[in-house]
């Protein structure tokens, strides 16, 4: 890779990151190097690249601050949310049949890719299915998962803001020190296993599950300074900024405004659930609705580590709903696409 394109993309992101602190933005170490990095992509024909040990980087400073907050009392307290995961996912999944299937009539589009585009999460996950699916539209799918993470992304931290006090970007104090230094290390190596492991988002799990064993063995963890945090903000707003491209932008209007719509419906359904979840549980907004909004665990997780949310319920509700979209959904729309195409080859 060559170190233009690199270093370009870390001073625009930098310049993102400075005028939105000075202009009081919310989360402005994510958001501000997120939409710098995406104007500079679209809008103009300057190089930006950004490699992904950047963003693995980024993930494992936020696994490390949310796995401190995973004490033996925290754990203890999850199983109480079992039901309201299980019966949130099961809404999310009939609000995913509905919107697929209005798209699929709407857009002219096959079930396979309408099903593949509005599944409610799982950007990875979605675009490695699709790219192994025959007869499914990838650019589609691709431009539909990378819409709703930028959208989420873009939008949770401002609603967030408006419904929670405490969305200052307050870390405890801290410094720099060689056992942080060294456990940062070594969480970085258990990231790298959980990748070898193919664990989903495995560069945030694989810190957060070491971190937890830690504290579970009584042993002392270093608290993160606010500098590193900032800094991780930034390694992974500037990847996120750059997964949407130009040539995902060439499919017709209809589709792009459907993909808006969809997201939009998403977001919309999570600000309803959280407000439910919140009374239920007496829960802060933050933390209820981080935990069901579908974004991805890596987003969710460092968001509500920034803006003082209950890191271990989001965790928990986000890690969840991975685990059904892998147990249930992805299988469940692998099952219809194929059906289709089966009846397809039958009227031939």
């Amino acid at each position: 890779m060559k170190y233009y394109p690199v270093a370009i993309a870390f001073l625009v992101g930098l310049a993102g990151a400075w005028v939105f602190n000075l202009a009081g933005a919310p989360m402005p170490f994510l958001l501000g190097p997120l939409f710098a990095v995406l104007a500079v992509q679209l809008f103009t024909p300057i190089p930006l690249k950004w490699h992904s040990g950047f963003r693995n980087a980024g993930l494992v400073a936020a696994g490390y601050v949310i796995g401190i907050a995973f004490t033996l009392q925290a754990i203890q307290g999850m199983k109480q949310y079992f039901a309201a995961m299980l019966v949130i996912n099961v809404a999310f999944f009939f609000l995913f049949l509905l919107i697929s299937s209005v798209m699929e009539r709407r857009t002219k589009v096959d079930k396979g890719t309408a099903m593949t585009c509005c599944v409610p999460g799982g950007l990875s996950q979605i675009i490695a299915f699709a790219e192994e699916q025959k007869g499914i539209d990838l650019t589609a799918v691709t431009f539909y998962h990378l819409l709703r993470v930028l959208m989420i992304v873009a939008i949770v931290p401002f609603i967030v803001a408006g419904g929670n006090a405490a969305n200052a970007q307050h870390v405890a104090e801290a410094h720099i020190s060689f056992p942080l230094i060294g456990l940062l290390a070594v969480s970085y190596i258990a990231g790298m296993a959980s990748h070898k492991l193919k664990i989903p988002t495995a560069f945030l799990l694989g810190p957060i599950f070491f971190i937890m064993v830690l504290n579970l063995a009584g042993i002392e963890v270093p608290q993160m300074p606010a500098s590193l945090l900032h800094l991780a903000q930034g390694m992974i707003g500037i990847y996120i900024g750059l997964l949407l491209k130009k040539e995902n932008l060439k499919l017709s209007n209809k589709l792009i405004l459907y993909a808006f719509i969809s997201s939009a419906m998403l977001i919309a359904a999570a600000y309803g659930v959280s407000l439910i979840l919140q009374d239920l549980y007496g829960l802060s907004f933050s933390t209820s609705f981080l935990s069901v909004v579908p974004g991805g665990l890596d987003q969710m997780g460092i968001i509500a580590a920034s803006v003082h949310a209950d890191v271990t319920v989001v965790t928990a509700f986000q890690l969840f709903r991975i685990l059904f979209l892998s147990a249930f959904v992805v299988p469940f729309v692998k099952y219809m696409g194929n059906r289709r195409v089966k009846a397809k080859a039958a009227e031939m």
